[in-house]
């Protein structure tokens, strides 16, 4: 089977106080072959929004954006997995400012125990088997900053792709 992988870029762009994890200008990887029978699939995004950190609290930060998919024609399986960004590791993925950092994940579910990844590293990707011709569907994604950091004010920043498969 041959498959050409396209990337969405998304970009973390936290400020200490207001952390947000933009998804933009979506990008899809396109499988030629017995896992397409005709079609295309279209995937856009909102931003994940974090809102207030206050290292004092020691909470964490939960927040939810949305990924959205749309399928025309017919597939037998659509495939959407997040990249581990700068840090490179699914089990804490980080925002940097300089030399400093904060800690963040993206997870499929609101408990925040399904990483959303690659399927790698203990992740797990976004996977429907015969999408919808024409529907579109909304994913959340969940976010959680993690309580007891040290962070300081300021921008924080990582990247991170989405890749769509189908």
């Amino acid at each position: 089977m041959h498959e050409t992988m396209r990337r969405l870029k998304a970009r973390f762009t936290p400020s200490f106080i207001v952390i947000v994890l933009a998804l933009t200008a979506p990008t899809v990887t396109h499988a030629s072959g017995p896992a397409v029978l005709s079609g295309m699939c279209e995937v856009a995004a909102t931003p994940v929004a974090f809102g207030m950190y206050d290292p004092l609290r020691h909470k964490e930060a939960a927040t939810v954006g949305m990924l959205r998919y749309r399928c025309s024609g017919t597939h037998k399986r659509l495939t959407i997995g997040l990249t581990t960004g700068e840090s490179g590791s699914f089990r804490m993925r980080r925002m940097g400012r300089g030399s400093k950092a904060i800690v963040y994940n993206l997870y499929l579910d609101a408990a925040g125990t399904q990483v959303w990844g690659d399927g790698t590293g203990g992740s797990q990707a976004y996977i429907v088997n015969s999408p919808a011709d024409g529907n579109e569907v909304s994913i959340p994604v969940y976010g959680r900053l993690f309580g007891d950091q040290n962070a300081s004010a300021g921008n924080y920043q990582d990247n991170v792709s989405v890749v769509v498969s189908y």
